[in-house]
């Protein structure tokens, strides 16, 4: 016992210089803090208030109520705004272009067959070929689209929940103490998604429904860290597996689904946008292929509701390329950006047991692996995959942690990923790959703390990953490999957060491959 409690001290000592941040339990969460909102209030001459409700971040959403089966929605025309979509009581009625050559005040006229109505306007990424930004606008509304008389309601009050919400710590990652009980808030998880081309496409359609899927999520889980994996990556954006998804594409489904995250759930939440090695030696698995990917983190960034942290994400996997170009890519990555970077791939055919073996396959070492994972910076975070029913990855992940200790280089298992959900949706499911999320955690936490140096080792919460978002957010259901009665021991319960990153991720059978 002695010499599990020194191993577990000496663990905490090592994990205080190289984990970004912790979480000891509900109760002790930050605070909430006061943070901006997608929408701001724009003074301006030209409104008739002397002031509109404007945003540029796309999928922010705006909810007001207006009175009258007919009625005119007032904005602000200009040289850079860009397509809002326009819904009255659930239903869109129109994509409304504001673009105009000059600023002027436009109006036009809705109706619906209700005396109350709940509209709400969402921001898309598109624009009038002519126009210079994406920029949206509500001025007022009035009973007639000829005047702002009588009626009207100028500068109205913005119902939206991000207008009135507030959000906590920006750093996202959550280290469990334990695993949560079936009833308790924190047992359902987040869900990330392999994102096809024909889940975005056509954008301005899209953009509504991604943000619905994100709120969607956000009222049914807490927190957590969101991969949209975009399939490989290639000349213009990713391969979306099979539909090739622009930059444009990636940066409006990613300022999407924060926008509706932001609104609908305090968090933390963070969305990492997704790439991979898939596809061998091409001209975007090397380093100007990392730099380039960090370039999109920050557009994304740029681009989506503050509250939410953006990051990069990548599924990196011995099987599927040479260790120098990966190496490589995740050195370019962090070489332009201070944004996290999440390596949620495997470790195939690194061993399973600790000892003087540290090939994998195609030519990688554990050392490898650990330099994609942690090593290479530290915005450098590893996101294992756990998927293996028999354990065996949980296994190949507790010796590389193992490694890094013997290195005095700790691994940062700041996540892990299970794919029950995509199995959900394969007709006869994964037979030995459809870990359920706590069962995978569990795995992981138990094959650590099997290993002297690594007893008491902090695992962070587990992400599940589907197709798409399709049909709202469904709980997938928990497998029962393994028990899910693990408790962290005490040493690990705090893991203050040391490493400051600008907010802004056997052989496996998975529904990856590209």
């Amino acid at each position: 016992m002695a010499r599990r409690t020194a191993a577990a001290a000496a663990l905490l000592l090592a994990a205080l210089q190289f984990v970004p941040v912790g979480r000891v339990d509900a109760a002790r969460r930050p605070s909430p803090v006061p943070v901006r909102s997608a929408w701001t209030t724009f003074p301006t001459k030209s409104a008739h208030g002397g002031s509109v409700h404007r945003t540029t971040i796309t999928g922010a959403s705006a909810r007001f109520a207006v009175t009258g089966r007919r009625f005119a929605l007032w904005y602000l025309g200009g040289p850079r705004n860009g397509r809002v979509a326009v819904f009255v009581n659930g239903r869109k009625v129109r994509i409304l272009d504001q673009y105009s050559p000059r600023t002027v005040r436009r109006a036009v006229t809705i109706t619906s067959p209700r005396t109350d109505n709940q509209v709400v306007l969402v921001a898309l990424s598109t624009r009038n070929p002519r126009s210079r930004g994406t920029a949206v606008n509500v001025d007022a509304f009035s009973p007639s689209a000829s005047r702002c008389g009588r009626g009207c309601t100028r500068t109205p009050v913005l119902l939206d929940n991000e207008a009135e919400s507030a959000a906590v710590s920006s750093e996202a990652p959550w280290y469990p103490n334990a695993v949560p009980a079936r009833s308790g808030a924190d047992w359902v998880v987040a869900i990330g998604s392999y994102v096809r081309g024909r889940d975005v496409q056509p954008i301005d359609t899209a953009v509504p429904v991604i943000r619905a899927a994100a709120c969607d999520q956000a009222k049914k889980v807490r927190q957590g860290v969101i991969v949209l994996s975009f399939g490989k990556q290639v000349a213009g954006g990713a391969n979306g597996f099979g539909l090739t998804i622009t930059k444009a594409e990636i940066v409006a489904t990613t300022s999407a689904w924060a926008a509706g995250l932001a609104e609908c759930g305090p968090g933390p939440w963070e969305v990492a946008l997704g790439t991979s090695n898939s596809g061998g030696i091409t001209a975007f698995n090397g380093y100007l292929g990392g730099r380039d990917w960090a370039k999109l983190v920050a557009s994304a960034r740029t681009e989506s509701d503050p509250r939410v942290v953006i990051a990069g994400a990548v599924d990196l996997e011995p099987g599927w390329g040479p260790s120098g170009q990966a190496r490589a890519w995740v050195d370019g990555y962090v070489a332009q950006t201070t944004a996290r970077l999440w390596n949620f791939g495997s470790a195939d055919g690194c061993p399973q047991t600790f000892g003087a073996d540290l090939t994998c396959n195609n030519g990688w070492t554990i050392d490898d692996v650990l330099w994609v994972s942690s090593h290479a910076g530290p915005n450098v975070l590893a996101m294992p995959q756990v998927h293996t029913k028999t354990g065996s990855q949980a296994r190949q992940w507790a010796v590389l942690a193992a490694r890094g200790q013997a290195m005095g280089m700790p691994l940062r298992i700041a996540a892990i990923t299970v794919q029950t959900a995509a199995c959900s949706q394969v007709r006869g499911g994964c037979p030995t790959t459809g870990v359920s999320a706590w069962d995978g955690w569990t795995q992981l936490r138990s094959a650590l703390d099997a290993q002297p140096s690594t007893v008491g080792f902090p695992v962070g919460a587990p992400m599940d990953i589907r197709w798409g978002w399709a049909d709202g957010f469904v709980i997938p259901p928990a497998t029962t490999t393994t028990t899910t009665s693990t408790t962290v021991p005490a040493a690990t319960s705090t893991v203050p957060p040391t490493t400051t990153v600008s907010p802004t991720t056997s052989t496996t059978v998975s529904p990856t491959t590209t």
